[in-house]
């Protein structure tokens, strides 16, 4: 997928006046849903293992002190050492914070969303889209998504997504003005938050160097290439002096997948794929029913991939879907593919959690495509997702 021209937009006074409205926006949310659970905003959270993790590498340790003491973590267990299993870039970021002796993890989360959120309406900027619709596109895919409830806590696994999208955002808006080395070195840091996020990082680094062997531009070549291999190799170290495996974060040692039989199996495909298929329905009395143990439909927990699919088929029909269009589509489904491989498909949960690491792909096709008009039924969906999602991230406070 070709990057757009590197021409900057004016960002006047009516960009930053939609951008301070979406961020304001999304910021209310998260305030509100912090009042109604007791005023938690900058509160500790008990499931911030990155910050746990931080406290032991302050302390000189790649393993957790005293993990038999945290049995609601999900902590590998090696050689009778407990280790955080999950990838460690944020606890990189956790570090000042473990410096200063702070355990603030829901307020860092709500700031990782607003950067999000600002990242997703500055990549629209800059594909030339007016206020209206970069604040449009900024909110559909945070607030009126998935992406909400993991924003409103900053637990260990909630806190890997957000920041992945935001990673991916920002990653997408480098790479919208030809800035390769942030963008790549971006979607690296995403791959250390959802090891996944490899398979769309791999897939724009290979046509951005084979124009730059093309061009024998060497130089260029190992400018962009560098940053984002330090972090991989920073990751794969990291893995190798705890596991003796450079691509092992750790989750192989899970008790429950040790105890199990693996983390990733055939068997568990079409379970987990129904998992994100299955629809919320009404019981007799006008309640709403969903399942709150690995997913509910992808398209009403996150209604843009409603209009994804909507966009996708007429597009189609139309035939107006060039090569270049089938990319994030396609790798949309690879992702989801490799996650419905899991053992489980994130657990306790509203809506369809995994799923979230697919909307930046979504975005990414609309920037690449002309400006789609705005319908009643496009903010329809907004307002009913926001709604759906406000309410969802409430219901579970109490289930």
């Amino acid at each position: 997928m070709p990057p757009l021209s590197p021409a900057r937009p004016a960002f006047g006074r009516p960009h930053a006046r939609a951008l301070a409205a979406a961020l304001s926006l999304l910021a209310l949310a998260l305030l509100l849903y912090h009042s109604l659970a007791g005023g938690t905003l900058l509160s500790p959270n008990a499931y911030d293992s990155y910050l746990l993790q931080a406290q032991n590498w302050l302390a000189g340790r790649t393993y957790i002190a005293g993990g038999e003491n945290y049995p609601w973590l999900e902590l590998a267990v090696f050689e009778g050492r407990y280790y955080l299993s999950f990838p460690p870039v944020p606890s990189v970021l956790a570090l000042p914070a473990a410096a200063l002796g702070l355990s603030v993890g829901n307020l860092w989360q709500a700031l990782w969303a607003l950067a999000a959120l600002a990242g997703v309406y500055l990549c629209f900027w800059r594909a030339g889209r007016p206020p209206a619709d970069c604040a449009f596109w900024a909110l559909f895919s945070t607030l009126s998504a998935g992406f909400f409830w993991l924003a409103c806590s900053g637990g260990v696994w909630f806190q890997a997504q957000v920041l992945h999208f935001a990673f991916t955002v920002w990653a997408s808006f480098f790479w919208l003005k030809q800035r390769y080395a942030p963008a790549f070195f971006l979607l690296a840091l995403a791959v250390g938050c959802r090891p996944f996020a490899a398979l769309t990082a791999l897939a724009l680094w290979l046509p951005a160097a084979w124009r730059a062997v093309r061009a024998r531009r060497w130089g260029s070549l190992a400018a962009f290439t560098a940053p984002a291999a330090a972090v991989a190799l920073a990751l794969g170290w990291y893995n190798l002096i705890r596991f003796g495996d450079p691509f092992e974060f750790g989750h192989a040692f899970l008790p429950e997948f040790v105890r199990d039989g693996g983390q990733f199996t055939t068997e568990n495909f079409w379970a987990n794929l129904w998992g994100v298929l299955r629809p919320v329905t009404l019981t007799p009395a006008l309640d709403l029913a969903f399942s709150t143990f690995n997913g509910f439909c992808l398209f009403a927990a996150s209604p843009v991939f409603l209009l994804w699919a909507v966009d996708l088929v007429r597009a189609a029909v139309k035939k107006r879907l060039a090569p270049k269009d089938l990319l994030p589509p396609a790798l949309a489904l690879a992702t989801l593919a490799g996650l419905c491989l899991h053992r489980t498909m994130g657990g306790w949960q509203f809506g369809a959690r995994y799923t979230v690491d697919l909307i930046p792909l979504a975005l990414l096709w609309y920037l690449a495509r002309p400006r789609r008009p705005f319908g009643a039924g496009a903010l329809w969906l907004a307002g009913a997702g926001a709604l759906f999602n406000f309410y969802g991230a409430v219901y579970m406070l109490s289930h």
